[in-house]
């Protein structure tokens, strides 16, 4: 009996894909879009004005106060706010080196106020994690390292109470630190006073005189391969990518209707839905929910109220989300009312999660929610590769509209993705070395991924991710291992029990990999109270997989017992394990791994 395909929900705003494919005698293949372009604004402020003038009522940004309540800020108020604190900036004295600020907090109103404001004052902001901030380890090494490149002349620290033992670590002396409670600091420059002061007398005309290719934002790389390096994003770059994007996404993603999110704007992936609501008029609501159990419970509220049509969310959400939806028939239906796209990113989504999910898609709505994924680097603004058609395939997609890759040949099926286009970086921040290391001589920025075709003969059904460069290393027996692709299989293999590993086994025999736990996980998989040996049972029986070659497996696991140290560069500002820092840190662990097999250590039949 022949297989009926799925039936998904239509996304009408998806157009049909144009691609040019051109290769090379060597077997380079250069991928890019024919698709038109759309009108956007010169720069994010102007963006900001015209969306004023067209829909001067509407929300732009709500978060939840006092009692719970959405504070809402419209787009002629944010206008009106913006102004005055880009005259307030415009106003500062100027020091001996450039007006650049550090943006040292996490999601808020203030913060988008205060993004914006810089944006139409020309001046560049430099977000970054509020982990920076709030761990301690290490004498707050990872916020010195970036206060040391960036110079700031002003800080935005929101709330300075809490974070003032780093702040006061890491700070140069003549840095002025703007806050929301600057009692805390001497000398601080009260919030209220700059969002509260004189407009400037011309918006527009300020507006119109700001120079697209002048720096914006410093945004630093993932650090998951090294030490954070600053890459300079400027209004050109994240406009032209928006020219392309925008017709792809924005009605599928809600950007002109209504958005829920958390990811941090320290991170290009969170800063681009928020730039993505701004341009397209629509209303962003600030989700104070995080994917952990603590947490979740504010997420599912939300979705229930604002009824998004775009979920964005690590795939161990996606397990909690599942739970939630199969036991509350209420949730589940407002959550699938209005949806139509999903997106999961930071490690493969479990089959059966997947599975679930959809069961209770068809059985609400009758059809499939599409799944989507694609690929974008810091270096290149944000996400240049999507997939905007309905697919079961799971992959990085294809190059939008203005972004060329080049795809340089690593072995019989992976290819390096190389990047050139608008919306990619000139280079880093007074790093010339690293930016000459970071282009080939056609100009294309080399990103360090491999990727391969979902289907060779049929380019126009995308790409597939196959592993960053940096993470593979050789067997004793000589056979390369591609650190990525095993990791990220081991632990959706083990979800939700595992959360994430450092893999191990260079120059040894087999692979092997540390895992960090889940307690909640643990706890709902294994029972409460289940003991390391039947833990380490369970994540062993989950990564067998005899007969696949030793450079394609986990061959034995331990556990550790101590978390990733944010501040020794252990994880990143998005949560990715930078895997040498770990490795390195963690030397007596990996020995233990490779020793006999014996307490704490099993052996992957």
């Amino acid at each position: 009996m022949p297989t009926v395909a799925p039936r998904f929900r239509a996304v009408d705003a998806f157009p049909e894909v144009a691609l040019r494919v051109d290769e090379r005698a060597d077997g380079t293949v250069l991928l890019r879009s024919t698709a038109p372009l759309a009108d956007v604004p010169a720069t994010l402020a102007a963006g900001l004005a015209a969306q004023a003038a067209r829909v001067p009522d509407r929300t732009l940004i709500a978060a939840r106060g006092p009692g719970d309540e959405w504070q809402h800020v419209s787009y002629a108020a944010a206008r009106d706010t913006v102004s005055r604190i880009a005259a307030w900036l415009s106003a500062r004295p100027r020091q001996d080196r450039p007006e650049r600020i550090l943006i040292v907090t996490g999601n808020s109103i203030q913060h988008a106020l205060l993004t914006l404001g810089a944006a139409a004052a020309g001046v560049p902001i430099c977000p970054v994690s509020a982990q920076y901030a709030l761990s301690s380890g290490g004498g707050h090494g990872r916020l010195r390292h970036v206060v040391g490149l960036i110079r700031p002349t002003l800080v935005f620290a929101e709330r300075v109470g809490p974070i003032g033992p780093a702040l006061r670590a890491a700070l140069p002396a003549d840095a002025t630190v703007l806050a929301t409670d600057p009692q805390h600091w001497p000398g601080a420059v009260d919030w209220a006073e700059v969002r509260t002061g004189r407009p400037l007398p011309d918006f527009d005309g300020q507006v119109a005189a700001l120079d697209p290719d002048a720096p914006m934002r410093y945004m630093l790389t993932s650090g998951s391969t090294g030490r954070p390096k600053v890459v300079v994003q400027t209004n050109r770059m994240w406009l032209s990518l928006f020219s392309a994007v925008g017709p792809l996404l924005a009605h599928a993603s809600g950007w002109d209707e209504r958005t829920l999110d958390w990811m941090p704007w320290s991170h290009v992936a969170g800063a681009s839905v928020l730039v993505g609501s701004l341009l397209n008029g629509g209303s962003f609501y600030l989700d104070e929910g995080r994917p952990t159990p603590e947490l979740f419970g504010r997420t599912l509220r939300n979705l229930a109220e604002i009824q998004p049509l775009f979920f964005a969310n690590v795939p161990y959400a996606f397990g909690m989300l599942c739970d939630a939806l199969e036991a509350d028939g209420a949730l589940r239906r407002a959550f699938f009312e209005h949806l139509q796209l999903c997106l999961y990113g930071g490690a493969g989504l479990p089959q059966p999660v997947y599975d679930r999910f959809q069961a209770m898609a068809e059985a609400t709505l009758g059809e499939r929610i599409m799944f989507t994924t694609g690929y974008g680097c810091t270096e290149a603004t944000a996400g240049v590769m999507s997939i905007t058609w309905p697919t079961t395939e799971v992959g990085v997609g294809l190059p939008v509209t203005g972004v060329e890759v080049k795809l340089v040949p690593l072995d019989a099926t992976r290819y390096e993705a190389r990047l050139r286009g608008t919306c990619v970086m000139a280079g880093y921040l007074d790093d010339p070395g690293a930016t000459a290391r970071a282009f080939d001589a056609d100009g294309f920025y080399r990103t360090g991924d491999a990727l391969r075709f979902v289907d060779r003969a049929r380019p126009e059904r995308g790409l597939v991710f196959a592993g960053r460069l940096a993470e593979e290393f050789k067997l004793s027996t000589g056979t390369f291992v591609s650190g990525g692709n095993v990791r990220a299989d081991a632990v959706a293999a083990t979800s939700p029990v595992v959360t994430d590993a450092v893999l191990c086994g260079e120059g040894r025999d087999e692979v092997g990999a540390l895992v960090w736990l889940n307690p909640a996980g643990v706890a709902a998989t294994l029972g409460e109270g289940a003991g390391e040996d039947a833990i380490l049972d369970w994540i062993a029986a989950r990564l067998a997989r005899p007969g696949l070659p030793s450079a394609e497996r986990v061959g034995r696991v331990a556990i550790l017992h101590s978390p990733p140290d944010v501040d020794a560069g252990e994880m990143s500002d998005k949560g990715s394990i930078n895997q040498a820092i770990a490795r390195a840190r963690r030397g007596t662990d990996v020995e233990r791994l490779y020793a006999r097999s014996g307490p704490g250590v099993r052996v992957v039949r």
